[in-house]
């Protein structure tokens, strides 16, 4: 079994698939998923408008 020591350990931010065990631990059924959604990008030059824009995601619903 490895061993790891620390003389010191600070935590900033456990976010919500983040997690801190302590001990003997066995990790059994732990998922995480991410998912990130953007627009369409940055509109550069002299009075471009945009107007009526629209956007669509497509999930994938293939499960690994």
């Amino acid at each position: 079994m490895t061993s790891i020591k620390y003389g010191f350990l600070k935590i900033e931010q456990l976010t919500t698939s983040s997690g801190l065990f302590i001990g003997t631990n066995i990790h059994k059924g732990r998922k995480s998923q991410t998912s990130i959604n953007e627009g369409f990008g940055t509109i550069k030059g002299k009075q471009n408008k945009i107007r009526d824009n629209t956007a669509m995601i497509k999930k994938n619903l293939k499960r690994n």
